[in-house]
């Protein structure tokens, strides 16, 4: 798969405040799909808003959602788009699956969040 489409849908999530973003390529592994991409919401409304802008930059680049897991109860949001399968959890949620450990001979990419926790407390004052 692409790195191009990993890196937009990644933006995406960026976007909508997601974090710990990772890609795993699954081209190797006996399933149906060539990536996963994970990401964590830090609450349900959080992961809703992260899985329908997905949704939407997927469409726009092609891509048709098969189906979608999860989205009302919100801990884990499991976006499938055939070739690609998107994964949005609540923090114990993926701490609990650990999706990364399961899958830990696929190669993988890690997107760096925008922001470092802090980054939106005021700075020191300036006279």
């Amino acid at each position: 798969m692409s790195t191009d489409i990993l890196d937009t849908l990644a933006e995406a999530i960026h976007q909508r405040h997601g974090s710990r973003v990772v890609a795993l390529d699954m081209s190797r592994v006996p399933l149906t799909m060539e990536a996963f991409l994970i990401a964590t919401a830090e609450n349900r409304i959080q992961a809703r808003a992260i899985a329908d802008h997905v949704e939407e930059t997927a469409r726009m680049n092609g891509f048709v959602k098969h189906h979608i897991e999860g989205y009302e109860e919100g801990s884990w949001i499991l976006l499938d788009l055939l070739d690609l399968v998107v994964h949005i959890f609540l923090p114990e949620t993926r701490e609990y699956y650990s999706l990364e450990m399961l899958w830990s001979d696929a190669p993988s990419i890690v997107y760096e969040d925008d922001r470092e926790p802090g980054d939106d407390e005021p700075g020191p004052a300036s006279d």
